[in-house]
């Protein structure tokens, strides 16, 4: 547990999220720049590279602070990675700290020199770049990052902006590389205190940061013990400031979680039965999960019984959505708890209830047991098997859990949910009193078009690979549709044509 006091929690009114993209030569994708809102959106044909950009995102979140495992304290996941600095790293350090501490007059400040906060800030971008972001992009894509490489090219390209912070990342054969690292500016300056508690204290301002030591470590200050946690306090500064308004928790919800969810407990009895046979008989090969699935089995087995902020809101989704609740049913320790859907007084397993039902089943646990405030929400296809009608109900709740701190992304084929969003952008414009007494809205039921940002993935005819193009979004025609424009002309066309030749045979 970190040894600092927790003093980055989460202001009233958060920012905006600010986290910028730019892909080339990765997977489908030939080239693309992504700025994520409270609200983003992916469009596009099958197979063009939505579902990648997704998981990409999600693996760059994961590198900064992990969602899982859920039995973490939600207190301690933003120092769950407190030390980036290696060891060995730190090791090295030591007799140029212990300078700069012997230097310290009591009840006087003294500044760290930029040169030594310059070697620890690019050591902690390579260890969560280099290190962490390759391991969590192979453990996603459940493949070795040189099959992620567009075909026909040699190496991709990462550019990942945030804060300001611009940080370029070059594949090449022994992995994941920084081409360009970001321009940190941060002051770090050590006070000693009158004070023999072995705490030490941390005062930050815009680019400011105070680390004010107790008097008990500096007669500890030759004991490399104590100049390691330091070191280890001064990456923890550095890394909260640097990373605070970005790192936060990422579900991801996949397109196979409706099958995943009615087979879980196969899943769980068929391990935990071959369990005894280890080392004794050679085993099958359990198949390869990609780790947004894993992590989504994991999550299901493993469903705290603590209620989330967004418990409330997801009763009010179930009644209207399904008439009905999902139920958690804790069974066996091992095999994870049953699911089942709860319509009027009878208790429905989850493989007997409708499509409609299994498909949301997961968003209802992950809103009622998983999913706290200011994290980041990716759902692929929230709209299958939904009725038109059901689209538009989604599209309102999804609506509702933006106005209370989640962050979405979504791919979609959807016209219907866009069609809606679109109509809450256009509420925006309207007085609150007047969305609820004229259209029958709440007075929370809009978008402002600035918190929207909406990309379409289209083929590029130049190569073998998809290019990403931001879709304009204004207040008085929402998001573009002009993707699906294009199919309602060609099948118009296709129709006038058929109808055409009709008439002339008769």
């Amino acid at each position: 547990m970190s040894i600092i006091k927790e003093k980055f929690k989460r202001k009233k009114k958060e920012k905006i999220f600010d986290l910028k993209i730019d892909v080339k030569d990765f997977g489908p994708i030939s080239s693309g720049k992504i700025k994520l809102k409270p609200l983003t959106l992916f469009i596009g044909p099958n197979n063009s590279g939505k579902s990648y950009a997704s998981m990409l995102i999600h693996s760059i979140l994961e590198s900064y602070v992990p969602t899982f495992p859920t039995d973490l304290p939600r207190f301690m996941r933003r120092h769950f990675f407190a030390g980036y600095l290696d060891r060995d790293f730190s090791l090295q350090q030591l007799s140029e700290l212990k300078g700069i501490i012997g230097n310290i007059k009591e009840n006087k400040e003294i500044d760290i020199p930029k040169n030594f906060i310059k070697k620890i800030i690019k050591k902690i971008f390579e260890e969560i770049y280099e290190k962490r972001l390759s391991e969590e992009i192979i453990r996603s894509y459940a493949c070795p990052l040189n099959e992620l490489v567009r075909v026909g090219k040699k190496t991709f390209e990462l550019g990942i902006n945030f804060n300001s912070y611009h940080t370029l990342l070059v594949y090449q054969k022994n992995g994941v590389k920084i081409k360009k690292y970001p321009r940190v500016d941060i002051k770090i300056k050590f006070k000693i205190v009158e004070s023999y508690r072995p705490i030490i204290n941390v005062q930050e301002s815009k680019n400011e940061i105070l680390i004010e030591l107790s008097r008990l470590w500096r007669e500890r200050e030759s004991s490399k013990f104590h100049h390691l946690q330091i070191m280890d306090i001064i990456s923890e500064v550095c890394v909260s400031h640097i990373f605070k308004d970005i790192a936060k928790p990422c579900y991801y919800l996949p397109a196979a979680r409706s099958g995943i969810l009615q087979g879980h407990r196969a899943l769980a009895a068929s391990i935990v039965r071959k369990a005894p046979y280890v080392g004794i008989e050679r085993l099958p090969e359990i198949p390869k999960f990609s780790g947004v699935v894993s992590d989504f089995i994991s999550s299901i087995l493993t469903l705290p019984e603590e209620k989330s902020p967004f418990y409330e809101l997801a009763k009010d989704f179930e009644k209207e959505l399904i008439k009905g609740e999902i139920l958690v049913r804790p069974l066996d320790e091992y095999l994870g708890p049953e699911i089942k859907y709860r319509f009027m007084d009878t208790e429905i397993p989850l493989h007997r209830a409708s499509s409609t039902v299994s498909e949301l089943a997961p968003l209802f646990l992950y809103l009622k047991y998983t999913i706290d405030k200011d994290s980041i929400l990716i759902i692929e296809e929230p709209e299958a098997h939904l009725h038109p009608q059901n689209q538009r109900i989604l599209a309102k709740f999804l609506v509702k859990m933006i106005r209370n701190g989640l962050n979405i992304i979504i791919t979609t084929h959807s016209e219907y949910l866009l069609e809606q969003l679109n109509t809450f952008i256009l509420l925006s414009k309207i007085k609150p009193k007047d969305r609820k007494e004229l259209y029958e809205y709440t007075e929370e039921d809009f978008l402002k078009p600035e918190e929207v940002a909406a990309y379409v993935f289209e083929y590029d005819q130049s190569g073998a690979g998809n290019n990403i193009a931001e879709i304009d979004i204004t207040e008085e025609d929402g998001i573009s549709q002009e993707e699906f424009l294009k199919i309602h002309e060609a099948l118009y066309e296709e129709a006038f044509r058929i109808r055409k030749s009709l008439n002339n045979k008769d």
